[in-house]
């Protein structure tokens, strides 16, 4: 799963989405990977998006499916989670 957000977000933010999905693999501080697949809860989101000033885009991925982060570092999904695609 990756929650993705147009532009950077405050710390608020990232401990509210801590709180609600654990440590992320990976961030930018505009996309968060989690290798878990937690119940997503529409009030947790509102707190979230509220506290980033933006929306918050959910995704749900797929075995193979790949996520570029915004310093071009590339991950993947592998049946184990997210992997970083070393180049």
């Amino acid at each position: 799963m990756s929650i993705n957000f147009k532009n950077d977000v405050n710390d608020e933010t990232i401990k509210l989405l801590k709180d609600a999905f654990g440590e992320p693999l990976a961030n930018d501080r505009r996309t968060f990977l989690f290798d878990r697949l937690n119940e997503i809860k529409q009030p947790i989101m509102k707190k979230v998006a509220n506290a980033a000033k933006q929306p918050a885009t959910v995704e749900i991925h797929g075995h193979g499916d790949i996520k570029v982060l915004s310093d071009g570092t590339r991950y993947f999904v592998t049946p184990q989670g997210w992997r970083k695609i070393e180049e």
